[in-house]
């Protein structure tokens, strides 16, 4: 579902309108994961779920069996992470390089992803070959890059698990 602008910006309801899209059709559809590649950039060391109007939407989403992973953040912190990933029941992604470095220096100011506590795990996010949204592809690097990988990583998993008990 898609709930930015051709731009790429993004505005609270549009995410939340997309949320609830997904719950309301979770069954219709067979919606088992939410891949959320967005923060702010305001951080949190903590959760932030009474500060954050993406809360009720998460959390009835993990309430009907939907995994929600979002991106960490790129703003170098090694104690803070954005938000909507520091929600409790969101899964909080960090990002590596190829060789697994999470100290990965990608040249930005601050250098590095976001990562602390509420991190729940990593994935690739250097050097990944992705669609752009002006068009075509184009090789980027961060935790929106790495959320999508555990995204797809869930819906194998939920796949597996229902071909096993033949669901």
């Amino acid at each position: 579902v898609r709930v930015c602008d051709s731009s790429g910006n993004c505005n609270s309801s549009n995410i939340i309108a997309g949320i609830d899209w997904c719950n309301n059709n979770k069954n219709k559809y067979n919606i088992q994961v939410i891949s959320m590649s967005l923060g702010t950039s305001t951080t949190y060391a903590e959760y932030c779920d009474e500060v954050i109007p993406f809360t009720p939407p998460i959390n009835a989403a993990v309430g009907n069996n939907i995994t929600v992973t979002v991106s960490s953040g790129n703003h170098g912190s090694t104690t803070q992470i954005s938000a909507p990933a520091c929600i409790k029941n969101a899964t909080a992604v960090g990002a590596v390089d190829k060789n697994d470095d999470i100290n990965f220096d990608r040249g930005g100011d601050p250098p590095g992803f976001n990562r602390n506590k509420l991190v729940d795990v990593v994935a690739p996010g250097v050097d990944i070959n992705s669609t752009y949204y002006k068009g075509g592809y184009l090789i980027l690097d961060g935790t929106s890059m790495a959320a999508p990988h555990v995204a797809g990583m869930v819906a194998l998993l939920q796949q597996y698990k229902q071909e096993e008990s033949n669901r």
